[in-house]
Formats: structure tokens, C-alpha cells, sequence
């Protein structure tokens, strides 16, 4: 039937038909797989229907698009297919596959800031790095390691760190900036201790020493560039800094009542 298609397609030269014939055949083959509960078969076919989607998104002709928009709705599919290999883990025997969810989280967080972005170097910044450390963060809460929750916490902090300090820059200021900069890398270590409640009832303390210096040096090069807005910037760090301790205690209090 499909080979009937394709001989079909070379006569009418649609241009999309043997793409669309080829993902809609993936399609099957990953529905086939779930009949049969084949853990390899449900890997390649979750591949195959990312590919061919993606491969169908960039080249057809049906909808004009832009170049940016079709490579990101390419590479969204193919972040869609890595998404149903772990839906088909779970299917299979109830675990999930970090590392694929792992892969499918930062495929689509690209995907997504292609198509929804302006060509801004900062909103890639912003939105690729936070996707890769928001993932490594999921994955090392989920999995409960410590090591994954580390380098997760930290790059999510320093996407939005960098994006909120060079984003607005009407008047570039490097010291405002920079502090700006490193106060958000300051707040990203102690995301470290909140999460690593989670996975142990110990108090991790050693990131409140280069998130403690980091604040330290944050707040005082943005006095130094800025001063009359010194205290609010402060002010309003410092209270998410608060709102942090008070997640902890909130971990705290629910890991001494289990």
C-alpha cells in the first residue's frame, strides 16, 4: 500500500504525500509495538515518528513558513518522538527513563525557543540554557541524585541570570549588570540545599559559601554602578533569597513529620 503511494506521489509531485506516507507508516509501527510490548521496538518506533515528523515539518510544501519556524517545529518533533519512548517505558514496566526524559526536555526547549523567539541571542540564553538545567534538575530530584541537581540548579539560575541582566539594558551599566548577573548565580546555590532536601535528610550547607560570596560581591557592584537604587534590588533579592530558606523549612518540617 505504501509503495502503491509513493509510485502515486511521483505522478502527482505533491511534494508532501511520500513524507506524510512515511510518518503516518511510523505512526503505525509505534502503535504496533504497544501490541506487542517490545521495549526495543517501542524505542526505534518513537524514534522513527520523531524523525519523520520533523523531516515532514521542514520540507513540506503545503505552508510557507519561515526558515526558523520550520527548523523548530523539525526539532520540537523530534523532541515529541524521544517523549514517546519514555511514555512507552512507562507502559511497558512502570519505570521511567531519565535520560530520555532528559533528551526530550531539552529537544523541545529548543524547539519551542525557535519558534516562539525573536533572533535574540539572550532568549536562546535564556530559554536553552534554563531548559537544560530545569531538566538535569527533574532528572537528579526524580533519580535522586545529588550530582545532577548541582550543575541543574546552577545553569538554570545563570540563563536567567544573564537574560535578566543584558535584556533591558536601554543605559549599559557593566557594574549593574554584572552584579545583577551574580546575584541570580548567587540564588541558584541555594536552590542546591532546598532540592537537596529532597533526596536526603541532611542539611547541605557548603553552597551557601560561593552563594554566599557571590551575593556579597553581586550587591556591591550593582551599589557601585547604581546606588540610588541599591536597597530595593536588595530588598527585593533578598527576599527571594527568604522565600528559599522558606521552602527549605517547609521540606524540613514535612521530612521530620514522614
Amino acid at each position: 500500500m505504501n509503495g502503491c503511494a509513493l509510485l502515486l506521489d511521483q505522478t502527482l509531485k505533491t511534494g508532501w504525500m511520500d513524507l506524510s506516507i512515511v510518518f503516518f507508516s511510523s505512526i503505525y509501527f509505534y502503535g504496533l509495538s504497544f501490541v506487542k510490548k517490545q521495549l526495543g521496538l517501542i524505542i526505534v518506533a518513537g524514534l522513527l515518528v520523531g524523525i519523520t515528523a520533523g523531516l515532514f515539518l521542514f520540507f513540506n510544501s503545503i505552508i510557507v513558513l519561515p526558515i526558523n519556524v520550520r527548523i523548530g517545529s523539525a526539532v520540537t518533533a523530534m523532541g515529541v518522538g524521544f517523549l514517546m519512548i519514555v511514555v512507552g517505558r512507562i507502559y511497558y514496566d512502570r519505570h521511567l527513563w531519565w535520560w530520555s526524559f532528559f533528551i526530550c526536555w531539552v529537544i523541545i526547549s529548543i524547539g519551542i525557543t525557535l519558534l516562539f523567539t525573536e533572533r535574540m541571542v539572550l532568549n536562546y540564553v535564556l530559554w536553552v540554557v534554563t531548559g537544560v538545567g530545569t531538566g538535569l534538575l527533574i532528572w537528579g530530584v526524580g533519580g535522586r541524585l545529588l550530582g545532577l541537581i548541582i550543575p541543574g540548579s546552577i545553569l538554570s539560575s545563570v540563563g536567567i541570570g544573564i537574560y535578566s541582566a543584558w535584556s533591558n539594558s536601554i543605559s549599559p551599566n557593566g557594574l549593574t549588570e554584572t552584579g545583577i548577573m551574580l546575584v541570580w548565580f548567587a540564588l541558584g546555590w541555594g536552590v542546591i540545599i532546598v532540592f537537596s532536601r529532597v533526596i536526603t535528610t541532611r542539611f547541605v550547607w557548603w553552597p551557601l559559601i560561593p552563594g554566599g560570596i557571590l551575593a556579597v560581591v553581586g550587591w556591591g557592584l550593582y551599589s557601585g554602578g547604581n546606588p540610588n537604587n541599591a536597597l530595593s534590588f536588595i530588598g527585593n533579592t533578598g527576599s527571594i533569597g527568604v522565600l528559599i530558606f522558606g521552602l527549605y523549612l517547609l521540606l524540613m518540617r514535612r521530612g521530620m513529620k514522614s
